[in-house]
């Protein structure tokens, strides 16, 4: 790596988006900086993917196009596998269907240059529809509050493609934890955060990913109700409970009580008694619920399970303690106003 001249490695998983990917990858192609590759790992897609990217590699040799060689499946063994396939000392993850604007990666390597000291640095991105012209709501924004909090409380103030990595910090924390089937990207910023990784925002600069929100797809706290799902939330309040333990603080034990609770009761309103029996038990023994707390859990969960909840009654108690656990996520509610 020239020391003036940083390489970046971006990493991108695909998954059947052959018909956006060519336009991510152009997006790749036009940046005014030039000392970049791009790593595109196929998750097993069936469309014309393979033919898109062997397009772009025969005009850019710079790309390259790997297939998922070990299960699970998912966007974090995508990434992983790019991770170690990476020449680069840097790293972007850019999903296959997002934009970069032409001066993303010379806008980043600008400032890596001039604040080195750090194991990740963070870039404002804007979201869109369906016309990338019209990209004009933020990701979100920095409100002060602690990183490790908001992310804790599902109120994330970045995105994946928002930071650019040193790659040594990512093996550090031994990259995306694969087989998760939801909040991948909460899960491994927040290994990120508790492992002491040094990171550093940089809102004030001008925001050069354009990220694609599709119609089905909400970027507030929405309901998983998918047995699989569950169990992904569940495995990360564990985890990143365990690993705050010995770093315990008032504020971080209500985070997670209200993270534990909102997996408790989505659980329980998905009629899946086990896994809200279990993230209820966890939570009390490791003292994040009080006694109070895991009983009326328990109580919801059984209103749940015996469809108490249709009472009208019972689903306005039920309301008046769960609406705590209702956390709203700042995600796509600030307008991006540019500086004249």
């Amino acid at each position: 790596m020239s020391p003036d001249n940083p390489y970046i490695s971006v990493i991108i998983p695909n998954y059947n988006r052959g018909d956006l990917l060519g336009e991510t990858l152009g997006s790749l192609v036009s940046q005014d900086y030039q000392n970049w590759e791009a790593i595109v790992v196929d998750d097993g897609s069936d469309d014309n993917s393979e033919e898109t990217v062997t397009n772009f590699i025969q005009q850019d040799r710079r790309i390259s196009f790997y297939k998922r060689d070990h299960m699970p499946s998912g966007a974090p063994a995508c990434r992983n596998i790019g991770i170690g396939r990476a020449k680069g000392h840097f790293l972007v993850f850019l999903d296959s269907d997002d934009l970069l604007k032409p001066f993303a990666l010379s806008q980043r390597a600008a400032i890596i240059l001039k604040e080195p000291d750090y194991d990740f640095w963070v870039f404002p991105i804007l979201m869109f529809r369906k016309d990338p012209q019209k990209a004009n709501v933020l990701w979100n924004v920095d409100n002060g509050k602690q990183d490790l909090h908001r992310f804790l409380i599902l109120d994330a103030p970045w995105q994946t493609s928002g930071p650019v990595w040193r790659k040594e910090a990512v093996e550090k924390i031994g990259g995306f934890t694969e087989g998760l089937a939801c909040w991948q990207d909460v899960d491994f910023h927040l290994k990120a955060l508790t492992s002491g990784l040094k990171g550093k925002k940089f809102y004030q600069e001008q925001p050069d990913i354009l990220y694609r929100q599709h119609e089905t797809q909400s970027v507030s706290q929405g309901e998983i109700s998918s047995p699989a799902k569950l169990k992904s939330r569940r495995e990360i309040f564990i985890n990143h409970t365990a690993s705050l333990l010995k770093v315990l603080t008032p504020e971080i034990k209500e985070d997670l009580r209200l993270l534990g609770g909102n997996i408790a009761i989505g659980s329980a309103k998905a009629i899946n008694p086990g896994i809200c029996r279990s993230v209820i038990s966890f939570g009390y023994s490791k003292g994040i619920f009080s006694t109070g707390t895991a009983l009326k859990l328990l109580l919801i969960q059984l209103f749940y399970f015996l469809r108490l909840n249709k009472i009208s009654s019972l689903d306005r108690m039920i309301w008046q303690f769960t609406k705590v656990y209702r956390q709203d996520s700042n995600i796509g509610k600030h307008p991006y106003i540019q500086a004249v």
